[in-house]
């Protein structure tokens, strides 16, 4: 839902309210990471080559970082990949460590920069898009590489290729004859539609065909919104809050009143809501995809 209000990078730092407060990171589901991207292969990396690349992180931002870049061969082009047996990734090599002053005051940990550091040898699922102004590709902060061989690996792995099966043929995936993958469908093309761009810059929006929006919405319908609350995972509630609905569509909120100390399930209320807006004012609606501005 932050991605609607605020720049792709900012969307993605959440501030997380405790006895000591902290930014943390919030990643795309594997699914919408496989998506959202332009290139997705399982590479393993050979080489890192000694000099840092100066460029832009973003468009429209004049200040460059060093990039350092690694060669990866792709041991399985996924999507994007398919001509290519290796490619360049640029990230940003992390910070050398604090020298600790001896006597000198003690001071909280801070959130550094930079994302995955790539390694020889690493083999990982990697989520790339093409950077804005230098030949080489990049990992979005939101979307960092799946280890392939570490634990739940193979799992998130298949999660990103069942989504990649969906973008191929969305009619096909729309149309499946189980409910749960309508809404699988259904969730991973909202995902795609409305993402903004990891570099940011001017956006437009234009409607799908209306066929494919009356399949969409109906596969959200048919999910399951109970756990749609969590960010780890993609879900209808997940997806519906990425269209972007506003009064000017019909749509408005729910505004429940929970009882204290009694159970409440506010995605669930949101699918009532949303039942009832689909039958009404939104049978007729369109979803949007969001384009960037050439």
């Amino acid at each position: 839902m932050l991605s609607r209000f605020a720049p792709p990078a900012a969307a993605a730092l959440l501030l997380a309210a405790g006895p000591a407060s902290a930014l943390v990171i919030a990643f795309k589901p594997p699914a919408q990471r496989a998506i959202t991207a332009d290139v997705v292969v399982v590479g393993t990396v050979t080489s890192v080559e000694k000099d840092t690349v100066e460029a832009s992180p973003g468009r429209n931002i004049p200040n460059k970082i060093a990039y350092k870049l690694a060669v990866v061969k792709v041991d399985q082009p996924l999507t994007g990949a398919d001509a290519l047996t290796h490619l360049k990734v640029g990230f940003m090599p992390p910070p050398p460590p604090p020298v600790a002053q001896p006597g000198g005051p003690i001071r909280p940990p801070i959130l550094r920069r930079g994302g995955t550091e790539l390694k020889v040898g690493d083999q990982y699922v990697l989520f790339l898009n093409r950077h804005h102004e230098g030949n080489f590709y990049v990992m979005p902060f939101a979307s960092p590489p799946i280890d392939a061989k570490g634990e739940g690996g193979k799992a998130e792995l298949n999660e990103a290729k069942k989504a990649l099966v969906v973008v191929a043929d969305p009619q096909k995936a729309l149309t499946a004859a189980k409910a749960e993958d309508r809404a699988f469908a259904a969730s991973a093309l909202v995902m795609k539609y409305r993402n903004y761009p990891d570099t940011g810059g001017e956006v437009t929006e234009a409607p799908i065909p209306p066929e494919e929006s009356r399949l969409i919405l109906k596969g959200l319908a048919e999910g399951d919104w109970k756990q749609g609350a969590r960010f780890h995972t993609m879900s209808p509630f997940m997806a519906f809050n990425q269209l972007g609905l506003t009064p000017q569509d019909g749509w408005n909120p729910p505004r429940p009143m929970p009882q204290p100390g009694q159970p409440f399930d506010f995605a669930a209320t949101t699918k009532t809501a949303f039942l009832a807006w689909l039958d009404g004012p939104g049978r007729d609606y369109r979803i949007k995809r969001i384009v960037p501005k050439k």
